[in-house]
């Protein structure tokens, strides 16, 4: 009975003979450019070896070459596993990414790759293709030259070029007068009760063509997030989960359902929020058009790693994220809602600031107000307490000089928002 279930010296020895046969045919049929028979024969190497990194390189090799990214991605992916400090297998993985137009992994990889191997002129290369194909032709340009291509260093200059004749009027006489100018990136603070609507400085150009062409909000390009003069285009190619609070506007065909929170793999039946805080659900085809004043938007590619944060400052986030809801019990106050967010998905955060981020250690515990908890990253725990100021008058529960405070211990890194200091 033993022989079903061990391998003898000669069966081992053969494996070997079988690998080492297929290994070396696939490698031929690679290099006549013969892909299908490469494939085959280096996907028989996988499955007698499924660690193997030079038969996990060619295979991949093979599959990119064939068109099959999706396969070809998942070899790269395990490569990386395989062998995480390889400059190499990374800037493979980076240049599949990049191939598929999964942007912000290509960027990810080939960076990483660059750290392990800063002379790397290939992923310099690519690093540049990456940034170029997202339109960000500066960071483009600053690879290119790095890499040493004169070509596409030239390339980027006539698009910047371009990009700068376009946005000056051709015609000087149409030129607006000079005017308070806001700032296209960041949305703007809202107006309360008695403040007067404000006159919008008039656009270049006359009738109503060039008036609707001046606010013309551009199509979201490769990204989920887009953020253009003050509104949020969020792209609705594979689910989105998003808020519904300043929702100004939807575009193709989209379904919009309200979703439930989660608590251990399960979906229970309490709403994901409240009110026009609920998380809504979409599906289909399109783009949503939100006008959120008054907050800072920011992505944050999670790549496949995780984090816990607080439930109300997580605008939308990618469905490839997966996520699970959970709270901190609190004495002095309202408990803490947080929900714990992983996966190679994109991730929005809206803060009343900008995010700064703080090292926690065992030895150094740190205590954030509830409001200034943004989330954390690491084996961090965290327990809710009173914060006693000396010298200060009663707070609002009534207990003199305290407050409602997260104390976080561990190792990590905690994120704050620094717009919860006014």
């Amino acid at each position: 009975m033993a022989r079903a279930f061990a391998m003898s010296d000669e069966d081992v020895e053969g494996l070997d003979e079988e690998f080492l046969y297929h290994l070396n045919r696939g490698a031929d049929f690679l290099a006549k450019g013969e892909l299908e028979s490469a494939r085959s024969a280096l996907a028989r190497t996988r499955a007698l070896r499924p660690k193997d990194p030079k038969a996990l390189g060619l295979l991949g090799q093979s599959l990119y070459k064939l068109g099959r990214l999706d396969e070809a991605i998942g070899v790269y992916e395990r490569l990386v596993d395989e062998t995480p400090v390889e400059a190499a297998a990374r800037v493979n993985l980076g240049l599949a990414y990049l191939k598929g137009k999964r942007h912000a992994q290509a960027v990810r990889q080939l960076e990483i790759a660059l750290d392990l191997n800063p002379d790397h002129k290939k992923a310099m290369g690519y690093l540049g293709v990456a940034w170029l194909e997202q339109g960000k032709f500066v960071d483009a340009r600053e690879w290119f030259q790095r890499a040493g291509s004169e070509q596409m260093v030239a390339k980027c200059n006539d698009l910047l070029a371009l990009a700068e004749a376009e946005a000056v009027p051709s015609d000087p006489s149409s030129t607006p007068e000079p005017g308070p100018v806001a700032s296209p990136a960041a949305p703007q603070a809202s107006e309360g009760p008695g403040v007067p609507a404000r006159v919008v400085a008039e656009s270049g150009g006359h009738g109503l063509v060039a008036f609707t062409a001046s606010r013309l909000v551009p199509p979201v390009g490769d990204g989920t997030f887009a953020l253009v003069r003050g509104l949020l285009t969020v792209a609705i190619r594979r689910d989105v989960l998003v808020r519904e609070g300043g929702l100004l506007a939807v575009r193709g065909a989209v379904r919009l359902v309200p979703e439930m929170k989660r608590f251990r793999g399960h979906a229970i039946d309490k709403p994901f929020g409240e009110g026009s805080c609920r998380m809504l659900r979409a599906s289909g085809e399109g783009a949503l058009l939100y006008r959120v004043p008054g907050v800072c938007l920011a992505p944050v590619d999670l790549a496949g790693e995780s984090g816990y944060f607080r439930e109300d400052v997580v605008f939308a986030f990618e469905d490839a994220v997966v996520f699970e809801n959970g709270r901190v019990a609190s004495q002095p106050g309202r408990d803490l809602n947080l929900v714990h967010l992983r996966g190679p998905g994109r991730v929005l955060l809206a803060t009343r600031g900008e995010i700064a981020a703080l090292e926690v250690t065992r030895e150094a515990p740190l205590r954030v107000p509830v409001a200034g908890l943004v989330g954390w990253t690491g084996t961090v725990t965290p327990k809710i307490g009173p914060m006693v100021v000396e010298g200060v008058g009663e707070a609002a529960d009534g207990a003199p000089g305290e407050q409602a405070v997260v104390e976080l211990g561990g190792d990590g890194r905690v994120l704050l928002d620094e717009g919860a200091a006014a």
